[in-house]
């Protein structure tokens, strides 16, 4: 049974505080099953109604007592690891633990792939990776009037809504900094909302907005632009849809190519679970049900003519090539 109980902050997703816990732990020599670990997060939203009140063991902030031997892994581990905390599995932060200790007495660990751990990592890990790419994809900005401001910019907030599976919001932030550094834009999901202030020259001066500091940061270099976050939202708290998405719909009604439609890749990119929050999304299923009749009146039809002949041919030569 596990001796010692540590409660890592929020989410457990901060890899400097769990290093410096796991730094703790071996100097202590203590063992991975000796350990039970929990988050704040899972404490207030999932507890336990049947097991007693956690006692936490209490980390010092500075090492103190008798030092064992250096902790050594590979450095491509430790990108691995700050990357398997921001998946959603609660045995993440022991089975992380128990790779960083038998590492230590396991030389040979580093060198096997097939070990069930490191695959579990890696599993873990592509995950992480996956839906870091699918919220780059499938965020949906909706226009929100709001009034022009000296350190927010001026034009419209946009605002967007996303339900991630994994601690993943933090980590695909800065694809939405680059390529929307000039736009002001919200991002609203169930952990934690993120806010861009494109015209603000640091964090200090958005304290009149309510911006604290320890939650902003200054992304860009040599130019304006603060990325603040703040306490999750729902649904809800998202902006209705307007006539702009009204437009899009068009589109994409009008884009899709019948006759190249293959509805398990589809689904395979675009997984159901992300259905909900995609304004296409209603289009999909009629799309496919009447794909087959319009593939099959697009064979009957005859060859059009096109408007627009090309240089130093005649309406007629193309017809008789096409």
């Amino acid at each position: 049974m596990a001796s010692h109980t540590l409660i890592l902050p929020g989410d457990g997703s901060d890899f400097a505080h769990w290093r410096h816990v796991a730094r703790w732990l071996w100097a202590q020599q203590i063992a991975p099953q000796e350990v039970q670990w929990l988050t704040q997060d899972r404490q207030q939203h999932s507890p336990d109604l049947f097991a007693p009140a956690a006692q936490p063991t209490a980390v010092p902030d500075h090492h103190s007592g008798p030092v064992a031997a250096a902790l050594t892994v590979p450095r491509a581990w430790l990108h691995l690891a700050e990357q398997t905390l921001l998946n959603a599995a609660p045995e993440r932060f022991a089975v992380l633990y128990r790779l960083l200790w038998r590492m230590q007495w396991e030389p040979g660990l580093r060198h096997d792939p097939l070990d069930p751990d490191r695959v579990l990592m890696q599993h873990w890990v592509k995950a992480v990776r996956h839906e870091v790419h699918k919220m780059h994809a499938f965020v949906r900005f909706r226009p929100l009037a709001q009034p022009d401001d000296p350190l927010d910019g001026c034009g419209p907030l946009h605002v967007a809504w996303f339900e991630p599976s994994h601690h993943i919001v933090h980590a695909a932030a800065p694809f939405f900094v680059q390529r929307f550094a000039n736009m002001r834009w919200a991002i609203l999901t169930p952990q934690c909302c993120l806010r861009w202030w494109p015209q603000a020259p640091n964090a200090a001066a958005l304290a009149e907005h309510g911006v604290v500091l320890k939650n902003a940061l200054q992304p860009l270099k040599n130019r304006p632009g603060v990325l603040s976050w703040g306490p999750g939202a729902q649904a809800c708290d998202a902006p209705a849809p307007d006539a702009g998405e009204a437009l899009w719909l068009t589109y994409y009604a009008h884009i899709f190519n019948p006759a190249r439609l293959k509805v398990n890749a589809m689904r395979k990119e675009m997984p159901r679970k992300y259905w909900p929050n995609l304004p296409e999304a209603q289009l999909i299923s009629p799309l496919i049900q009447a794909a087959q009749a319009r593939s099959a009146a697009m064979l009957a039809s005859t060859p059009s003519t096109p408007a627009r002949t090309l240089p130093g041919t005649t309406a007629a030569n193309q017809s008789k090539n096409s």
